[in-house]
């Protein structure tokens, strides 16, 4: 249980620095802001807002997963082929995004805004990655035993 608190406050404090990193662009990036219309990472409250949100429902999803691993609801291996499907989309999301910011347009945002907009894609990946590897074991049961099958025989006493 400790463990999963220092996840949980390890993944807020990074929650933190994303957004504070993506609330700081340079002159450029503020205007990139204004002329793309991106409100949502104007101020600080909006992108920490922002960034709570697609991490949380990263959290939401693979806590889902790790549940319905431990109930029983689906199996073990279904659920690592879910959370492998998900690293992938999200590496060719962190992908995708290093490609976008080494265009011309977003390389002159500020190397803070590009840090953090590369550093969301590698928090859901965390969560994802975290949840792969501490998925609950399968249970396995003892076999039954043959001399418990036997049936006990009568024994008559006599008096």
């Amino acid at each position: 249980m400790k463990s999963r608190l220092t996840y949980y406050l390890f993944l807020s404090s990074l929650v933190m620095l994303d957004s504070v990193l993506l609330r700081s662009p340079n002159l450029l990036g503020k205007i990139g802001l204004l002329v793309y219309k991106y409100h949502y990472l104007r101020t600080f409250p909006k992108a920490l807002l922002t960034v709570s949100l697609v991490v949380g429902g990263a959290v939401v999803i693979a806590e889902t997963i790790r549940y319905m691993v431990k109930h029983k609801a689906i199996r073990r291996i279904i659920g690592k082929v879910v959370l492998l499907i998900l690293l992938v989309l999200v590496a060719a999301i962190g992908a995708k995004t290093a490609i976008d910011f080494s265009a011309w347009s977003y390389s002159h945002t500020g190397l803070r805004f590009r840090i953090g907009a590369h550093l969301l894609p590698a928090i859901v990946f965390v969560v994802f990655l975290y949840t792969y590897s501490t998925l609950p074991p399968v249970h396995k049961t003892f076999p039954v035993s043959p001399a418990g099958e036997e049936k006990p025989t009568k024994t008559i006493i006599s008096e």
